[in-house]
């Protein structure tokens, strides 16, 4: 008993007198370095948790919407289902200019008067233009003065080809039917449409400009993504290349013979 505790008190007297030995400035210098590694490593593991939460939710969020995009594709099957089958616009007394802000809004086109209009397409800007033609006038008369009128606004802003739009269906059956105002139209790249024909070309570019969007952002959305491939491996070796190389020093420090350490970079 006596002897442990002389042996006890010498070790704390041999530690007292170790903790007041003189430190050396480079020891001093080299441990506030890592006293300075080790805060930065720990405020950044407080600040890491909410980021990474955050992205693990959107990520989340991606992949749920990412799962919702049929959906986008079943809408724009049913509408070209309902075009195959038979409706009715309701567009009579309005003017072309109105009809074209009704399913596009403000963006797609390019309002001349209200009764000419620049349709934005993924074939260029194509002109489409109210045919009128006043009671008992002969429809030839009007048709001569709209093609007369998409040649120079033409002349002043190329598109490519068109439509002339007939609001009354009579007019648009006795174009069809006149054999010569159809070629007429073909070699000038322009295609009659009534209502029913307007409503179709303008719901579809409204459609298409949504699936533009869609495909926009859900690939900003998924090439976002790419970032973070192997970006968890890289902090995987990055951590193990540090606890491998702490735990090679402490041993030299305890007295094994120094090797080389791991190359930077690799773990």
């Amino acid at each position: 008993m006596i002897t442990t505790a002389i042996f006890w008190r010498m070790s704390r007297k041999n530690k007292a007198l170790s903790a007041h030995a003189e430190v050396q400035p480079a020891i001093r210098l080299a441990e506030q370095w890592i006293a300075d590694s080790q805060a930065r490593v720990e405020k950044l593991v407080e600040s890491a948790e909410q980021p990474l939460s955050s992205a693990q939710n959107e990520l989340l969020e991606l992949r749920l919407e990412a799962g919702r995009l049929p959906q986008g594709i079943k809408s724009l099957k049913l509408v070209r289902e309902a075009l195959t089958g038979s409706f009715e616009p309701r567009l009579a007394g309005q003017k072309l200019a109105d009809i074209t802000r009704l399913y596009l809004g403000e963006e797609g086109h390019r309002k001349e008067d209200s009764e000419l209009v620049f349709l934005a397409t993924s074939l260029g800007e194509m002109s489409c233009l109210q045919v009128k033609a006043a009671p008992g006038a002969p429809l030839d008369e009007a048709l001569k003065a709209a093609l007369a009128r998409l040649g120079k606004a033409s002349s002043q802003s190329p598109s490519t080809g068109g439509f002339l739009y007939f609001e009354e269906p009579s007019h648009y059956k006795e174009c069809l039917r006149n054999a010569a105002w159809m070629e007429g139209l073909k070699t000038q790249r322009l295609m009659a449409i009534d209502p029913q024909g307007l409503s179709a070309i303008l719901l579809s570019l409204r459609l298409s400009r949504d699936a533009e969007k869609v495909l926009q952002v859900f690939q900003g959305g998924i090439d976002s993504t790419r970032a973070l491939t192997g970006q968890s491996d890289r902090m995987g070796e990055a951590l193990a290349q540090l606890s491998a190389d702490s735990l090679k020093l402490r041993t030299i420090m305890e007295g094994a013979v120094p090797t080389r350490l791991t190359p930077p970079g690799n773990s």
